[in-house]
């Protein structure tokens, strides 16, 4: 895969194909409504189809802690299914889970940091021991930021009296924070919610995951669908064969890039800001 940095002037990296996509499976999509449940189908399709002996993903716990598990089947997967918005640090561990359960050919769904992580170790492995040859796909999320759970949390509670026990999932929706409760839905405005951010993801200027074979977010103008940014060849081949055995639909919409730029630039700027600030 050739590697374009981030700049300003290109905040997406390089991009073979762009397209919106949706999971088939009527059960998926029903789930996932907001974003298409297309990763969802796509990693059902790699265990299925016996492409990859495990995925690697966040599984909520409560509130917004996680941990991370290897699926193997399309009903792990589902219940694995949903946003993320806390570092769950399965990198730290990865290696020896790999290696613990023999798994030859691992897909992962990450952060763009993540994706970093695991990019330049598949490519640019330092070790001979360096296990990068075991990861057949890596796939990155759209990502802004994750939060200071604990403060997060705190924060809601004090203002909107939420507790960590009734939140079921965090959707992002142009300006405002959708929180989706046992019972109904909060809406925080994101400027709000913006002061919350874990320190690190003040600095990083990765909002799609360039490194990943596919990185997947959603856009305000086509809600209900996947926004799959293809950037490699086998990235490409698994959007192809998942089409092409039912698991998910897509249709090309390169114009949907103009908005994913503009949040890529502004997390470039803000990286920039906190960056000067620090020095």
């Amino acid at each position: 895969m050739s590697f374009i940095p981030i700049t300003p002037e290109n905040p997406i990296g390089n991009v073979r194909k762009v397209y919106l996509a949706q999971s088939i499976d009527e059960r998926i999509r029903k789930m996932r409504a907001g974003s298409g449940g297309a990763v969802t189908s796509i990693l059902c399709y790699l265990v299925e189809k016996g492409l990859s002996d495990g995925v690697v993903v966040a599984k909520r716990t409560k509130g917004f802690e996680g941990e991370a598990i290897v699926a193997h089947t399309r009903e792990e997967i589902l219940k694995a299914a949903g946003s993320r918005w806390n570092i769950v640090p399965f990198t730290t561990r990865l290696k020896r889970t790999i290696e613990e359960k023999g798994l030859k050919r691992v897909a992962i769904v990450g952060l763009p940091c993540q994706a970093q992580f695991l990019g330049q170790m598949r490519y640019l492995p330092l070790l001979e021991t360096d296990f990068g040859e075991r990861i057949f796909l890596i796939v990155s999320l759209f990502c802004i930021g994750t939060f200071a759970h604990e403060v997060f949390l705190s924060f809601l509670y004090s203002r909107y009296g939420v507790k960590a026990s009734q939140i079921k999932d965090l959707k992002l929706v142009d300006s405002k924070f959708i929180v989706v409760l046992e019972e109904g839905e909060l809406e925080v405005e994101l400027r709000e919610a913006l002061a919350y951010l874990q320190s690190g993801c003040l600095l990083c200027t990765d909002y799609t995951g360039v490194l990943a074979d596919i990185s997947a977010g959603s856009a305000s103008q086509f809600p209900g669908f996947t926004l799959l940014l293809v950037r490699s060849a086998i990235g490409e081949k698994v959007v192809e064969e998942a089409v092409s055995e039912n698991y998910i639909m897509v249709r090309e919409e390169p114009e949907v890039l103009a908005e994913v730029k503009k949040k890529a630039l502004e997390k470039i700027m803000r990286a920039s800001k906190y960056a000067t600030q620090l020095l």
